[in-house]
Order: C-alpha cells, then structure tokens, then sequence
C-alpha cells in the first residue's frame, strides 16, 4: 500500500494553527500519547507531531492571532500550481500560497465556495 505523502488524493498531514502551542502540545500529548520534534522553519518553530514513530502533522503558532485556533488537513497533489487554478475556476479563494517549503515540498492553501479552508500539498521526491 502506498503512503499517503505519495498518493494523490490522499489527506496526508494534519496542522493546528494556535495562540498557544506549548499548551496545545501538552494538550494533545496527553491525551493522545502524542511526542513532538521542533523543527526551526521561517516564521519561527514548528512541532511535528510524532504518533508511534510516524510524523503525522504539526503544531504551528498563528500568524494572525485575531484567528481562532484551527486544524488544517493537507491533501496530497500531483501540481500544487494546477489545483490553485482550478480552485478558483470552480469558484473557490487561493488564500496562501503556492509557496515553497524547503525540503519538504510545495502547498497553498485554497477556500471553497462554502468557506471551508483545506490544503493541497505535493512532497518533493526523495
């Protein structure tokens, strides 16, 4: 069976954006079991969820305080850029990115129609 980092279509992170995430990491570690990795990024630290051995997701702090908390799925593509276009021709927002993570590969993050946010994200290849 493939990963889902390699399989398009398939939800393969999850992401909590908060105002907290030192509270939120011993939330979640609690009552998941859940360990985490810090990893230094561009705006600051990021927390990788670490479920059993297996990355799972991350803990990022909110860029926008005024925003509530939130978790963010991340749906893996085969063309970032593509799944943009085609998100605002059905009606929906870009409203971040396609931008570049080093190492790690490219995403935006795109609104539907209804409002719901959710990200696409193609890894790049080992």
């Amino acid at each position: 069976m493939d990963s889902a980092f390699n399989t398009a279509g398939a939800l393969s992170w999850h992401e909590l954006t908060t105002n907290n995430t030192e509270e939120a990491m011993g939330f979640y570690g609690e009552i998941f079991g859940w360990k985490f990795r810090t990893v230094k990024m561009p705006h600051g630290q990021y927390h990788i969820i670490e479920n059993q051995g297996a990355s799972i997701g991350g803990i990022t702090d909110n860029l926008i305080p005024a925003l509530p908390s939130h978790w963010t799925g991340y749906i893996t593509v085969n063309d970032v850029d593509l799944v943009a276009i085609n998100a605002k021709k059905l009606g929906g927002e870009v409203v971040f990115g396609p931008e570049n993570i080093p190492q790690v590969g490219r995403f935006c993050w795109i609104k539907d129609p209804q409002g719901a946010l959710i990200a696409a994200i193609s890894y790049a290849k080992s």
